[in-house]
């Protein structure tokens, strides 16, 4: 991505941002370009304080894009969570996401989306890299294919509805304060058969006025927490200064509200397989 500089450039790129918005996608391009969609290689290994980190990159139908796997410290395969960032985002800014769920003994794949807007196509690519993961040699030996879950913030809480949608395999989706578009995310619904549980913040500009509300109405197992007082990227974790101008300035109270929802729905529903109820040990 192009890198632009100067008050000017901040200025113009905000206003731009603001018009910008998708249906209410979060529209925050030249935050992404401050931060950077780092390459990488075809597999790294990082080293970072907390769970093991490998990057690697995946060449998929949907798309090829990185993927960071954040790996816990369990002796046998683990459950499966799959992070999808939001619009005009990338994988770093929801990295400490990844490292948390690692930390409570999941394993986490943050992917690159490789759709700048298309969630149809970046629903197809959190499907077929579910495959992928569960599939590869270390996938066969440290995760469990039974115990899979979504999750995705804003654009990326659509993409993922799609794939599970598209996937009755799947123990649970989490959307993070998801939005609609045009309609499809309520369409699709219906069409989840494993536990849903979303999570919202206050209507806004960047959730598009709460449209999630349509997709929860739509659910056939849905939960949903209104997190009273957030904002929109208080469910994203870790955000940044501008995203924070675009959609209100982000608390630890209120984020820890969705970390306390989104970790208790996945350690329930992964503590078993969905395929034959018996009950797992989950850290």
């Amino acid at each position: 991505m192009r890198r632009e500089s100067g008050c000017s450039a901040c200025a113009s790129g905000l206003i731009a941002v603001k018009r910008t918005y998708l249906a209410g996608l979060v529209a925050i391009t030249l935050s992404a370009a401050i931060a950077g969609c780092a390459g990488a290689g075809t597999r790294t290994n990082q080293s970072i304080a907390g769970p093991a980190v490998e990057t690697i990159r995946v060449k998929l139908p949907a798309g090829t894009a990185d993927v960071d796997i954040y790996w816990p410290d369990t002796a046998g395969p683990a459950p499966l969570v799959i992070v999808a960032h939001g619009f005009s985002r990338h994988r770093h800014t929801l990295s400490a996401w990844g490292r948390h769920l690692a930390e409570q003994g999941f394993v986490a794949a943050v992917p690159d989306l490789p759709a700048w807007s298309d969630q149809v196509r970046n629903g197809r690519f959190i499907t077929e890299l579910r495959a992928h993961l569960c599939a590869g040699e270390s996938g066969r030996r440290r995760i469990d294919p039974s115990r899979v879950g979504l999750m995705g913030f804003s654009a990326g809480g659509l993409a993922s509805l799609l794939s599970a949608a598209d996937d009755p395999g799947l123990a649970i989706w989490v959307g993070l304060d998801p939005v609609d578009r045009n309609g499809i995310g309520a369409k699709a619904a219906p069409l989840v058969s494993c536990r849903a549980v979303v999570l919202t913040a206050e209507p806004s500009a960047c959730n598009a006025h709460g449209n999630a509300r349509g997709i929860v109405a739509a659910l056939p197992r849905g939960v949903h927490f209104a997190i009273a007082g957030a904002v929109h990227v208080d469910a994203e974790w870790p955000t940044d200064w501008l995203a924070e101008v675009i959609c209100g300035r982000s608390t630890d109270e209120k984020r820890n509200e969705f970390i306390r929802h989104a970790t208790t729905a996945l350690r329930e529903a992964l503590a078993r397989s969905p395929a034959d109820g018996t009950p797992r040990e989950a850290r």
